[in-house]
């Protein structure tokens, strides 16, 4: 169940909007969602990219870009780029 291995597309590019779900509340200053409540996102709140940290510090679904790269991905993606999300 869930996305993975599906091809999904971007769906909106926004700025500067909190992220709500169960238990959280996150401002970003990118939102580029590709499933509903799921996307591309910066995350000013993780300190460790990459690699396996996701596994033990994961995220709600989202892909956490680290902060100093969330603006270069949101200028040169377009509303219907592709997006393929995997374990």
């Amino acid at each position: 169940k869930g996305t993975f291995g599906r091809h999904l597309r971007l769906l909106a590019k926004e700025t500067n909007r909190y992220l709500v779900g169960p238990g959280y509340r996150s401002f970003v200053e990118y939102w580029m969602p590709y499933n509903g409540g799921e996307g591309l996102h910066d995350a000013s709140w993780r300190s460790v990219f990459g690699k396996e940290d996701y596994k033990y510090k994961g995220s709600h679904g989202c892909t956490n870009i680290p902060p100093n790269m969330a603006d270069e991905v949101y200028n040169n993606v377009e509303i219907g780029t592709k997006v393929l999300v995997h374990k």
